[in-house]
């Protein structure tokens, strides 16, 4: 009879800890069209990894909710270098406390207009195979645990330059929150990463509340901000939202060029 083999495939946080990636973001550009990254396995245990490629973006519905968006294959009107770059190697067993280098290489087409492009990296990490049960004579059942940590490489053209502009702002209260809803649009050819930051001032022009708000727009994003009732008096109050850039820049020749976002500020009353 023949043995028939069950896997079970799952994205499970016990993994999370064993398998470790670094940095978190990879640049290349026109001029080094190669990039590494690290993969340590922390774990007394061998892991079969893999190495493959997606594009995807975060995006955000109407009420701010976020979520990741991904392409089997990306239209060409998408920024996508996904299907030029290779990982080698690509899949391989890391042993308990070993470290393995990847290294990528990027091969676009040479007609790319000025920009940033990405790709999104997919290292995928399980536990080496061993038969854990016989649920049946001739069957065996194997389960494997696989999770997906997914970082990011960038590939700059020539001038690359971005901003953001926070174009609408407007609030609703709850019961216990006022909720304050933004949304917040990229400008130029590259996406910007960083916080928006946000200030709330009473009448006198005081700062009472002080926080930021993870901000990775590549596109534009609706940010739901909700301030405790609990925390304000009755009252007027001024809420301040400014995007600031937050990113580093690894490769001297591919430097972004940062247009200096404006704040934008909406009234509000605590009843």
């Amino acid at each position: 009879m023949k043995k028939i083999i069950v896997l079970l495939f799952l994205n499970f946080n016990l993994l999370i800890g064993q398998v470790i990636i670094s940095p978190y973001i990879v640049y290349t550009d026109s001029k080094h069209r190669f990039g590494s990254f690290l993969v340590q396995n922390e774990s007394n245990e061998p892991y079969e990894i893999t190495v493959s490629f997606v594009f995807g973006y975060p995006v955000s519905d109407s009420t701010g909710n976020i979520s990741m968006k991904y392409f089997k294959e990306a239209p060409d009107s998408l920024p996508s270098v996904a299907q030029w770059v290779k990982a080698f190697p690509r899949k391989f067993v890391l042993n308990p406390k070993e470290r393995q280098t990847i290294r990528l290489t990027v091969r676009p087409d040479k007609t790319l207009e000025p920009g940033t492009y990405w790709s999104r990296i997919v290292t995928s990490s399980t536990k080496k195979s061993v038969p854990v049960d016989t649920v049946k004579e001739g069957i065996t059942a194997q389960l494997k645990f696989v999770l997906n940590q997914v970082t990011t490489l960038f590939y700059r053209v020539d001038s690359a330059y971005t901003g953001a502009v926070v174009d609408t702002v407007f609030y609703f209260a709850d019961s216990s929150n006022i909720n304050i809803l933004s949304k917040v649009v990229r400008i130029g050819n590259s996406p910007f990463l960083g916080n928006l930051e946000v200030e709330v001032k009473d009448s006198n022009d005081s700062t009472l509340i002080k926080r930021t708000e993870y901000l990775p727009l590549y596109f534009e994003l609706v940010k739901k901000i909700s301030i405790p009732k609990s925390e304000l008096k009755k009252g007027k109050y001024t809420v301040v939202l400014k995007p600031v850039s937050t990113e580093k820049q690894d490769i001297p020749e591919s430097k972004l060029k940062i247009i200096k976002p404006e704040a934008k500020s909406i009234a509000f009353e605590v009843k």
